[in-house]
């Protein structure tokens, strides 16, 4: 089994990865705006299943756009999309445009290979009504670029379009609306209109999920054939409805089927744990913390487990690695306050009890009330771990092609934000690639500072 892993993880390390952002609509009518994403996400669908192809899913995206302040709709210039290239780990990206009017539509793609710099222009022509088949196309040919001999053949892409164009309409309108109502409206119409639209029925779990409406959310990702290459996205969701329904027993047999990365396991761990089974709780954190050592979620749960069965010395130990990967942790330093307490250790207690107090004054209530459930779990689930996308060829062409000081700078945030654990990853990959950087060492040297006052 742990050859199977290694050997998975290796592949998903060795495939090649590709980061498509959203399409410029360049014609003079605004009503097509929302094809600049649905282009985009045709794209993503098309490419995720194949072999040899890591391709960011629109999640994936978003979150880098949230890390850097960009608005979700936002069209990035040449510059942004490199950037963001060079801070996800592609290998490839894909910029794009449409124009045109409704019996002379062209789409074309700008493929830019993140090594040499140098791009292909990529076009498919045809009628506004086509733009499926037009994106199956243009897709077809990304994946010749990027994989040479590939075995999807091209009949695959363009003889069979994957949606009819009226349930991708609304899938792609459904996503892209705020109203969590009327996204869902949108999304049970596009599976009216294609029962097997497998991306519309994730998206409509999440929905009803977001709504905490988790027994609807159940309902629709239990539909998700086992062979849809989303399958294990709606099990985690499908597990987190579950735990929040109560139903620990069922949430813990949902996660069983999905391969264990961190965020699996500390939801694993949760469940196991509120249906009495501390002793695989804690085997399942134990074997969280192995796989992201810098994490901080799994070393809460071990502490808050430790606390609570009275073994305060483990309590100590789990809650102080926790702060020292992630330092501004209310909760974390209160119950390492509670912990020193009970070790007679008073003078450290009222200094953690007094920084969890000014942090949160939800926490000063603990003192006079029960301890509410702090067990911690993971809302998303990461498709690829920080090793597999950053191999020593990806970590080297960052720091070949991307100004360092961006990418210190990006580490700066990290330290100012106490994400002490996110920092030291990144300082080691910027060390691996550039020892002889003295910012970089100087950084690392602060980060081992403050770990050490907590």
């Amino acid at each position: 089994m742990a050859f199977a892993v290694l050997g998975a993880r290796q592949a998903r390390a060795d495939s090649t990865t590709i980061l498509i952002f959203p399409f410029e609509n360049a014609s003079n009518d605004r009503t097509l705006d929302w094809l600049g994403e649905g282009v985009s996400e045709l794209m993503i669908e098309r490419l995720r299943p194949e072999a040899g192809v890591y391709t960011f899913a629109r999640d994936e995206r978003l979150s880098a756009f949230d890390r850097l302040g960009i608005p979700e709709a936002t069209i990035v210039s040449r510059a942004t999309a490199l950037k963001l290239g060079w801070d996800m780990g592609a290998d490839h990206i894909v910029t794009g445009r449409f124009s045109g009017e409704s019996g002379n539509f062209q789409l074309t793609a700008r493929l830019i290979d993140m090594e040499t710099g140098g791009a292909v222009e990529i076009s498919a022509q045809g009628k506004l009504d086509e733009i499926i088949p037009m994106s199956m196309s243009v897709t077809r040919q990304v994946l010749s670029n990027i994989v040479p001999g590939a075995r999807s053949i091209e009949a695959d892409y363009t003889d069979r379009p994957p949606v009819p164009r009226s349930a991708f309409e609304n899938y792609v309108r459904g996503i892209l609306s705020q109203d969590l109502k009327k996204r869902i409206e949108l999304l049970e119409t596009a599976i009216r209109l294609h029962p097997q639209y497998d991306s519309a029925v994730l998206q409509l779990g999440r929905a009803h999920y977001l709504q905490h409406d988790f027994k609807n959310s159940n309902l629709w990702l239990r539909k998700m054939p086992e062979s849809s290459f989303l399958r294990h996205q709606a099990q985690f969701l499908v597990g987190l409805n579950y735990f929040h329904l109560n139903d620990y027993t069922r949430a813990a047999t949902a996660l069983e089927t999905i391969p264990s990365n961190y965020e699996v396991l500390l939801n694993r761990g949760a469940a196991l744990f509120q249906k009495g089974d501390t002793q695989a709780a804690l085997a399942a954190w134990e074997q969280a913390v192995e796989l992201q050592p810098l994490g901080s979620d799994a070393f809460f749960n071990l502490g808050y487990l430790s606390f609570r069965k009275g073994d305060f010395e483990s309590a100590v130990k789990n809650l102080s690695q926790s702060l020292k990967n992630h330092g501004r942790d209310s909760e974390a330093l209160f119950l390492l306050g509670r912990s020193y307490e009970r070790l007679g250790r008073i003078e450290e207690s009222q200094k953690a009890i007094s920084q969890a107090s000014r942090l949160s004054q939800r926490v000063e209530r603990w003192m006079r009330q029960p301890l509410p459930d702090l067990i911690r779990i993971a809302t998303t689930m990461s498709a690829r771990s920080h090793d597999e996308t950053w191999t020593p060829e990806r970590l080297a062409r960052r720091a070949g092609r991307e100004d360092l000081s961006q990418w210190l700078e990006s580490i700066q945030t990290e330290i100012d934000f106490y994400l002490f654990g996110d920092a030291l990853r990144d300082l080691k990959d910027v060390i691996r690639v550039v020892p002889q950087s003295s910012e970089a060492n100087l950084l690392l040297e602060e980060v081992h500072r403050q770990q050490s006052m907590r």
